[in-house]
């Protein structure tokens, strides 16, 4: 079988017509462009001077172009021509060398078609690596009149205006420097891509952006806005050139690290050329937040701080004329952050802030007419939760600052803040308070608050001298600058307290120095334990001045300074108190509190059948508390007294062995231990004293002695005539003068040394003769005896136990010397 011979495919003519058509134009283009690549390279020279002096005409500067190269492959179809070291330069270049543009390169990228037409059309044109500056000097020198026509310059007859669709910028800075107006304004545009569109004077401009703003300075003596902050994004502008207007809608942009919608509006034409500029952060960095704003105003904001991110609107209003700062408007958001205020930090705060920069319009925008607002305000203050309805901080030079607080809470919530002065185990508390003053712990402006605090059913301890309350109502009354205690009652396991009183000034000086904080309180109790409240006279550990000033910056510390270095007067009526077996009715006095002393002054009592004034003093400050003690007695039941005393520290002579009417003078001093009990060798003083109907029962002494002599006397229970001394106290050692006594049973004279630990000798004279016949003598008429007749001699001394012996003295030594 012969085999099939196919004959090859032929093309229809139409497709060899429409290849051979399209390689032709394709040749012709080609050609074209060799032959623009060719006019360009040989009449550089013509073209360069053709065009530089095409710009001259209608400028008032000079302008330079280097060279002029055709890029071939980078236009291709189309034509491309770079222009190489642009600049526009002013008369005074030589001076201030700050040319109004230069640039590196300036690429053109024509329409090859439009050639070939002879109407030129631009389809882009890139301008890299170059910098554009508008300056005007201190003495008004500008060189934006370059940018104006040129006076005289031809006008254009029907040319059309050449349209660039498509642009790019790359690595541009921009710099407009007034010092008059005293602005600067410089950004780094390091890409800026994209194609405009015209209709009806309106030029939409669609372009990707990334922005370096160095600073928006509309006012340097106020610092720049956006320092140092990168833009990037898609931008859409639109320019109106029959208002002179820029625009930027809202649009979603990246700054910084932060997305975030902008928005601006730049008026050129109007009356008074201004600005608008806004901002809107739905969740920004509060540190960031502040980035944006003026150095002069982020100084003031940096006061606070919130440890999350919030929502963030801020507006600029401003104009370009001189002198000139932009209205501020800023606005923020927040809920469940940390605030960190110059009161300490509110934890889970809520609440809604603002900023403004003329608070009173027509005032000026400055630092003394800003005011910094929060509003509706939730948060935990030191554990407390606080409601504010509003918080402004006005005058940013000398910061005023008002605000209304209100809470209530289980009073324990107190402790985080007052644990060094106060720290309560149970009760409620309800806080109003209206606060009005400085910010500045010195401040000029004073501090006021109103309202109140009421502390109920609460059971606390007073920290610092470890006093403790089981029930109180305490009522704080604050009236602008005094703290008022309202008819508050305290009491303890075995006292009642009733307390009003006032401190004055007390706003101004807490904050200015609390150690001159001043109260006087009015007391009242039906009875009064003073065991219960010993700490007050005990010792406090002693604080280095280094911890002290770390410590007193925080606001529980500074209210623990203030009561440990205050002072307080108390005027004290109480109708029993009682301290062990001491027991007193009627009590009133004075007692002032200060920082290293404590008195009491005057104070007068009903105790042991009699009355008693004295005036005490302490200084609880050193190792052991001195304490100096006056006191007069009157009519005292001695008995009661010794009873009440705890014997005065002795053991020889008891409130079971003695009876009678004692008064005195007691002018002693001495030193307290910590348990707030006598140091007994730090007795020194003076004791006057007058003891009527006395009487000694079961006296000690008087048994040994009548081991020797007396046997058949009654000496369980004498009865003596009044005695009076005046007895002289030294570092815890009584000295008796020469002192006579005589009773119904035995007379004795004594003298010597009686002391509260040891060292006690005492010289004992007694006559033999018996006091009751010479009574019986008298009472017959008869005169006693002259003669003292026998006389004993004794010694009083104790042992090594402390306790007191009587020995036969028979040599006499007394108190004068030791035995050998």
């Amino acid at each position: 079988m012969e085999a099939a011979t196919k004959s090859p495919r032929k093309f229809p003519r139409w497709a060899k017509i429409t290849a051979i058509s399209v390689g032709g134009i394709f040749i012709l283009l080609i050609l074209i462009w060799l032959l623009a690549g060719w006019y360009i390279n040989s009449h550089k020279q013509a073209l360069l001077e053709k065009l530089t002096s095409s710009v001259s005409e209608h400028i008032d500067g000079k302008f330079t172009v280097r060279d002029m190269d055709p890029a071939f492959f980078k236009g291709f179809p189309d034509v491309a021509l770079e222009l190489q070291d642009v600049t526009l330069t002013d008369s005074l270049d030589r001076i201030y060398h700050k040319p109004l543009m230069q640039f590196k390169s300036v690429y053109v990228k024509f329409n090859l078609f439009s050639l070939v037409g002879g109407d030129p059309q631009i389809r882009k044109v890139t301008v890299s690596d170059g910098q554009v500056n508008l300056f005007t000097d201190s003495t008004g020198y500008s060189n934006g009149y370059l940018l104006k026509k040129k006076p005289g310059s031809p006008a254009k007859k029907n040319k059309k205006e050449v349209h660039i669709a498509n642009f790019a910028l790359e690595n541009i800075q921009f710099t407009f420097d007034h010092k008059i107006k005293n602005k600067k304004i410089q950004i780094l545009i390091k890409t800026f891509d994209g194609a405009a569109t015209e209709k009806n004077n309106l030029m939409h401009i669609v372009a990707g952006a990334w922005f370096h703003i160095r600073q928006l300075g509309f006012n340097l003596d106020k610092g720049g806005y956006l320092v140092d902050k990168d833009f990037k994004g898609k931008m859409r502008l639109v320019y109106d050139r029959a208002k002179g207007q820029l625009q930027l809608p809202f649009q979603q942009l990246v700054v910084g690290s932060t997305p975030m919608k902008l928005a601006a509006t730049f008026d050129f034409k109007a009356a008074k050329p201004g600005f608008k500029i806004e901002v809107d952060a739905s969740k920004i960095s509060y540190k960031e937040s502040l980035s944006i704003l003026s150095k002069s105003i982020a100084d003031k904001l940096r006061r606070f701080n919130l440890a999350s991110d919030i929502s963030l609107q801020v507006s600029l209003n401003g104009k370009f004329s001189s002198p000139d700062t932009p209205l501020v408007h800023a606005r923020w958001q927040t809920t469940g952050n940390d605030f960190q205020t110059n009161f300490g930090v509110l934890k889970k705060a809520s609440f809604a802030g603002s900023f403004n920069n003329e608070v009173v319009a027509g005032k000026g925008r400055g630092d003394d007419n800003s005011a910094i607002t929060v509003n509706h305000l939730t948060a935990n203050y030191m554990d407390i939760p606080i409601i504010a309805d509003s918080i402004r901080l006005m005058n940013l030079i000398h910061p005023l600052l008002d605000f209304n607080l209100s809470s209530g809470f289980a009073v324990e919530k107190l402790n985080t803040a007052l644990n060094q002065t106060f720290n309560f185990t149970k009760g409620t508390a309800e806080l109003k308070v209206h606060y009005h003053g400085g910010v500045a712990t010195i401040d000029t402006l004073g501090h006021s608050i109103t309202g109140g605090l009421k502390i109920k059913n609460a059971a606390f301890t007073y920290v610092p001298h470890n006093v403790h309350f089981s029930e109180g109502f305490i009522d704080l009354d604050l009236n602008g600058r005094d703290l008022v205690i309202n008819n508050s009652t305290l009491s303890t396991g075995k006292s009642d307290i009733e307390l009003h009183g006032i401190a004055r000034d007390f706003l101004n000086v807490y904050f200015d120095d609390p150690q001159k904080a001043s109260f006087e309180w009015y007391l009242h109790s039906d009875t009064l334990n003073l065991a219960e409240f010993k700490g007050l006279t005990q010792v406090k550990a002693n604080k280095t001045a280094s911890q002290q000033r770390r410590q007193y910056h925080k606001v529980n510390e500074r209210l623990a300074l203030m009561m440990e270095k205050s002072s307080m007067k108390i005027h004290a009526s109480v109708s029993r108190l009682y301290y062990s077996s001491f027991t007193a009715r009627n009590v009133k006095g004075v007692l002032e509190l200060k920082q290293d002393k404590i008195n009491l002054s005057p104070i007068s009592m009903q105790f042991a059948d009699g009355s008693l004034d004295a005036a005490i003093s302490m200084e609880p400050d050193s190792v052991e508390v001195p304490f100096k003690l006056s006191a007069n007695l009157n009519g005292i039941n001695t008995s009661k007294l010794f009873y009440g005393l705890d014997n005065l520290g002795q053991k020889t002579l008891t409130s079971k062995n003695i009876a009678g009417e004692f008064s005195g003078k007691i002018n002693i001093n001495g030193r307290l231990n910590n348990q707030s009990d006598i140091v007994k060798r730090s007795l020194s003083g003076v004791v006057s004293f007058n003891l009527k109907n006395g009487e000694l029962i079961n006296f000690g002494p008087f048994e040994t002695i009548q081991k020797f002599v007396f046997k058949r006397r009654n000496l369980d229970h004498i009865y003596f005539e009044p005695v009076s001394n005046t007895l002289t106290i030294k570092n815890g050692k009584v000295n008796i003068p020469e002192m006579n006594i005589q009773s119904t049973a035995i007379n004795l004279s004594l003298n010597g040394t009686y002391a509260f630990e040891r060292g006690t000798d005492i010289g004992i004279v007694v006559p033999l003769r018996n006091p009751q016949k010479v009574a019986e003598r008298r009472a017959k008429g008869l005169k006693p005896r002259k003669n003292k007749g026998i006389v004993l001699y004794l010694r009083a001394r104790d042992d090594k136990n402390g306790d007191v012996k009587i020995v036969w003295d028979p040599l006499h030594k007394g108190p004068q010397g030791e035995d050998d």
